[in-house]
């Protein structure tokens, strides 16, 4: 709990004024101005998310499994592993940038100055692939307060540029947002060095293989879609609908945020160890750890939703915020499910089992596409919002079946002996675990 509490403090004090942006641009610049640049700042996220999810869950897994079995990846293994991100980070940026700047320019007055600031932010995804790379081996180590505090770094120097300078040029804001990506990537660097001197394996392996990656990858890339979509329809509903979408979406992350950085990241490290572990132990590990993200994400929840209306009724919010905090009432009771799918997705990764992640993505993004396109011709604006709460707790009871069949065959897997009763070549046969004999891999 002492952790948990280190966590929270990090999270709370590092990563909630990063969430600033769209509330600072709203209350700064003029609506049209402020649509234009979370617009374009929108692109940069999108794919940094794509990236950055892939390649932090990733090292997460790979080195927790390693560490579990006392190796260390060499310096030519960890060069390869980070080359192969790098050039998926790149690929990423050639092929859907264009696509998401089409698209979101489409109908747009000011498609000139658009493309611009998207080109101003294009390599921001680049920047966050090598960081969160960095991110995950911190965390894999045991030292995750550094990457929680640091999280949010790369629109919080967009928000204090703002804050600082109002007439700045909207150019010099989007530049600021890869700015603060690597700044953020300067910071993991030095505590992921630290890491290394206090936590070293006791074998050298040239194997850090990146498995699942793509797979990871493409899942997150058709999950955005469902975002996306909401952004073409809300980007033709008038000024100030897109700067409304983005203050609620940051409200309801600063809640889901906090949950997963305070409470999820450290233990994602320990359920990398799964594999590894005797079927009592892993079990035992699991209950404990539900019960608490349980009780963890309801608080949570209740706590959402009731400070969003005490700023509405309270009467002291700008009034080009009162649309956002009534949208994000609404989205934080999507908060729990969201959470789920946010556990179940790491059990995946921890399992190698990312392919069940794309079929997943495609039903999230078709599902999105259809209650989007119904709830917004019905409700207007209001429906995208709607839509989004409905297709998070669609999936979390895909996540809730798929979970109750992988999580079994995960545990102790690599504590497994071939029939010929030679020990498993994924564990040295000087850390035998007594009955391993029992179990068969998955």
């Amino acid at each position: 709990m002492r952790k948990d509490l280190a966590s929270a403090v990090a999270a709370i004090v590092g990563s909630l004024p990063g969430f600033t942006l769209p509330f600072v641009a709203a209350l700064v610049l003029s609506p049209s101005a402020s649509d234009l640049l979370l617009l374009a700042v929108s692109i940069a996220v999108t794919r940094s998310v794509i990236v950055s999810s892939a390649a932090e869950l990733t090292t997460v897994a790979e080195y927790g499994r390693m560490l579990g079995r006392r190796v260390e990846p060499t310096a030519a293994a960890l060069r390869a592993f980070r080359w192969r991100v790098l050039r998926f980070a790149l690929l990423l940026t050639v092929v859907v940038t264009p696509v998401l700047a089409f698209a979101y320019s489409a109908r747009s007055a000011d498609r000139g100055e658009f493309v611009a600031l998207v080109c101003a932010v294009a390599a921001t995804p680049v920047l966050a692939a090598l960081a969160s790379i960095l991110s995950g081996e911190c965390v894999a180590r045991g030292a995750p307060a550094v990457p929680i505090a640091v999280q949010a770094m790369r629109s919080l120097v967009p928000a204090l540029l703002l804050l600082a300078w109002p007439g700045a040029p909207l150019w010099l804001l989007a530049v600021a947002l890869p700015v603060g990506e690597a700044a953020r990537g300067a910071v993991l660097l030095v505590s992921c060095r630290r890491a290394r001197r206090a936590q070293a394996g006791d074998e050298p392996t040239d194997v850090l293989a990146p498995h699942g990656l793509l797979a990871q990858a493409a899942s997150q890339g058709v999950t955005q879609l469902g975002p996306a979509v909401d952004r073409v329809y809300l980007s033709s509903s008038g000024a100030g609908y897109i700067s409304s979408y983005e203050m609620s979406d940051r409200l309801f992350y600063a809640a889901t945020q906090f949950f997963t950085m305070t409470f999820l990241y450290r233990r994602v490290a320990i359920w990398a160890r799964l594999p590894t572990m005797e079927p009592d132990e892993a079990r035992h590990l699991l209950r404990r750890d539900g019960r608490l993200l349980g009780v963890v994400v309801t608080v949570l929840t209740v706590a959402g939703m009731l400070g969003c209306l005490v700023a509405l009724v309270s009467g002291l919010l700008p009034q080009d915020w009162t649309q956002g905090f009534w949208w994000a009432a609404v989205v934080m009771v999507s908060v729990p499910a969201h959470a789920f799918n946010v556990v179940g997705t790491r059990l995946l990764v921890v399992a190698r089992k990312q392919h069940y992640m794309v079929g997943i993505a495609i039903t999230t993004a078709v599902l999105n596409a259809v209650l989007d396109t119904g709830l917004y011709f019905w409700l207007g604006p209001i429906g995208i919002v709607v839509a989004t709460v409905g297709v998070r707790w669609v999936m979390a009871g895909v996540y809730l079946v798929l979970l109750r069949k992988v999580v079994p065959q995960t545990i102790g897997q690599e504590l497994a002996v071939p029939s010929g009763g030679a020990p498993s070549d994924s564990v040295p046969s000087d850390r035998a675990q007594p009955g391993e004999g029992r179990h068969r891999r998955a």
